[in-house]
């Protein structure tokens, strides 16, 4: 215990001084019932996401554009908690749950190569990752077709992954293998980060905060994959992610095949049952299941602090509330009214 509080002593207190910058209920009400996007933004700009707006009177009428500059936030916060944190496995779980997204900026940079445009086109919508991200981005833009991106990156585990669904890709001539993998790479080395953790504490912090993250994650993919995509059950089956905590294969293999949303409830296990009882439309889930995570990121910030399960938290509830922030955003500039704007909050 007391290698542990010194371990964590400073990075808890950074965790908790980047927390006490959150949007409080005042803010989310005021950004909620501003009049019109104008006004949504001149709330916004007075918040600690406000740091990234300056200098946009020419641009802020277009959501994309200020869409990522508002992830830098999360981008820095996701830098200073890396460095923050001792330990070298610690630091990896923390790039690990990051290296999500730099796979997507790779699926933006994939699709921008399939429609045969360059990086400027897309800019926008790359996440600015910041010094953080190791990968050759230069070199990687420069690549004119996928095995020439899995080359670079092929001492990294986003190059293995590639290397493996090329084959797929070119017999199906679509990116969804490719994208897909990218996803698995992720949580293949998430998995492998807290397997990785010496401290039985913080592996177990990690498990019960990331394991949730990964069941939500897992139902959100069988829904949008069944319903949206129409694939099969074995299909979806294999796309799911690894490292969850209540969701067994077996789960997987039974939601996958559920009809309806009434049979897909009984398949889940009955803690989960609980959580999403009063679901009625396949949209709601997510939201009914996110609630549950903050509940639990909550509980784990009113127990015991001297574990890595501090830091990740922390992170997953950032993400979310920028999450959150953007489809206001969304809600705004489109002029939608607050009653229209929550429920868009719903469906997130």
């Amino acid at each position: 215990m007391i290698f542990a509080a010194a371990r964590y002593a400073y990075p808890n207190a950074k965790v908790r001084a980047l927390r006490s910058r959150r949007l409080t209920a005042q803010d989310r009400h005021f950004l909620l019932e501003a009049r019109d996007f104008s006004s949504f933004l001149a709330y916004l700009v007075t918040t600690t996401y406000g740091r990234a707006l300056p200098d946009l009177e020419e641009e802020k009428t277009d959501p994309g554009v200020l869409e990522r500059r508002l992830a830098r936030s999360l981008m820095e916060d996701y830098a200073k908690v890396a460095r923050s944190l001792r330990g070298k496995r610690q630091q990896e779980l923390v790039l690990a749950l990051f290296s999500r997204f730099e796979s997507e900026n790779l699926k933006v940079l994939l699709r921008a190569l399939f429609s045969g445009r360059g990086k400027q086109p897309v800019a926008h919508l790359l996440y600015p990752l910041g010094k953080l991200s190791a990968l050759p981005w230069d070199d990687l833009w420069a690549c004119n077709n996928p095995a020439k991106i899995a080359d670079l990156l092929i001492c990294n585990p986003f190059g293995q992954a590639l290397k493996h669904a090329i084959p797929q890709y070119n017999v199906q001539g679509r990116l969804f293998p490719l994208e897909m993998a990218l996803d698995l790479s992720c949580f293949q080395r998430l998995k492998q980060a807290i397997s990785g953790l010496r401290s039985r504490s913080d592996r177990k912090a990690a498990k019960r905060i990331l394991g949730p993250y990964v069941d939500i994650l897992n139902i959100s993919w069988v829904i949008r994959l069944k319903i949206h995509y129409g694939l099969s059950h074995e299909e979806i089956v294999n796309y799911s992610l690894p490292g969850g905590e209540l969701l067994t294969l077996s789960h997987l293999h039974r939601l996958a095949r559920a009809e309806d949303i009434s049979s897909f409830l009984e398949q889940m296990p009955r803690s989960l049952q609980r959580e999403v009882g009063e679901v009625r439309d396949w949209e709601d889930f997510h939201t009914y299941l996110e609630t549950w995570l903050l509940r639990l990121i909550a509980r784990l910030f009113a127990g015991p602090p001297f574990h890595i399960g501090i830091e990740i938290a922390f992170l997953l509830e950032k993400e979310m509330e920028l999450t959150s922030l953007i489809t206001l955003l969304e809600a705004k500039a489109q002029g939608l009214s607050p009653g229209k704007t929550v429920k868009k909050l719903h469906s997130v």
